[in-house]
C-alpha cells in the first residue's frame, strides 16, 4: 500500500492542509487504492490517476474515534425547494466531524473539463473513493463477527464494498491546479447497508486570504450522499 509519508511532505507546505495532517483528532493511514493489486483492482486510481498530470499526490486522514453510527436510514440529500422546506424539522445529517479526509494534489491539463476547471466526473470519482474508506472503517470493526471482509484483508483493508447509488450536488467549479479536500461520514448503518454523507471542498483563491492563508474561506464544491453495501465474499 502506498506509504503516506511522501505525501505528508508534500502537503505540509500548505497551511490548510497541514492544519489536518497535525490535528489530534486524525491519523494518517496508507491510501490502499493507490496501489494496484495482482488482479488489476485499483488501476484505475493507482495508475490512471496516478500520474503527474492527474492527481501526483494523496493523503487520507482517520479519525482516532470513529463514532457508531445511526441504526436507521437517514434523510437523503433534498433536492427541490419544498424538500428543503420539509427537510428543515430533519435535517439531513452531515459530514462534520468526518470519518476520513482525503487530501487531492489536482494537477492540470490531466483533469481539467473546462480551463482551469476540474471535470465533474473525477469530482464524482474522488467522493466516491472517499466514502469507500469511510465505509471500511466501520466494516472492518465488526468483520471478525459477520465475516463481511475478505480472507486477503491485508491485501485490501476496504474488503468487498460496492456503491449502489451516488449523488452528488455541484455547487461551484472545482479549480486545478490546487488542493482539494473531501470530507465523508457514516451516517446510518443497517446490517451490511451504509449511507455515506461528503463534501468537496476548497480554500477561496479569489475573494479573501492575501498573504493569510489561513484566513482563506473554504469554499464547499460539491456535497455528495450515497448507498454502499457490503457483499460477503460468497454472493461475488
Amino acid at each position: 500500500m502506498a506509504d503516506p509519508a511522501s505525501a505528508i511532505t508534500h502537503f505540509s507546505s500548505n497551511p490548510w492542509a497541514n492544519s489536518l495532517i497535525t490535528s489530534e483528532d486524525y491519523k494518517p493511514i496508507p491510501t490502499d487504492s493507490r496501489t494496484m493489486k495482482p488482479s488489476g483492482e485499483d488501476g484505475y486510481f493507482s495508475k490512471t490517476l496516478g500520474t503527474p498530470q492527474t492527481i501526483p499526490h494523496v493523503l487520507t486522514l482517520q479519525r482516532r474515534n470513529i463514532l457508531t453510527p445511526p441504526s436507521n436510514p437517514p434523510t437523503w440529500l433534498p433536492a427541490t425547494k419544498q424538500q428543503v422546506e420539509a427537510s428543515k424539522s430533519n435535517p439531513t445529517p452531515s459530514a462534520m466531524p468526518a470519518d476520513i479526509i482525503m487530501l487531492f494534489d489536482l494537477a492540470s491539463p490531466g483533469l481539467s473539463g473546462h480551463p482551469g476547471t476540474a471535470h465533474g466526473g473525477i469530482i464524482a470519482t474522488l467522493i466516491d473513493e472517499a466514502m469507500s474508506l469511510a465505509v471500511a472503517a466501520h466494516a472492518n470493526v465488526s468483520s471478525e463477527s459477520e465475516s463481511t471482509s475478505r480472507s486477503n484483508a491485508e491485501d485490501n483493508p476496504r474488503g468487498s464494498i460496492f456503491t449502489s447509488q451516488l449523488d452528488v450536488r455541484y455547487k461551484k467549479r472545482v479549480i486545478n491546479p490546487a488542493l482539494l479536500v473531501v470530507r465523508t461520514k457514516v451516517v446510518g448503518r443497517v446490517g451490511r447497508k451504509y449511507w455515506v454523507r461528503a463534501q468537496a471542498l476548497q480554500e477561496d483563491e479569489e475573494g479573501s486570504g492575501g498573504h493569510l492563508e489561513w484566513a482563506k474561506r473554504k469554499i464547499v464544491k460539491a456535497e455528495a450522499m450515497a448507498f454502499w453495501i457490503v457483499i460477503p465474499d460468497e454472493k461475488l
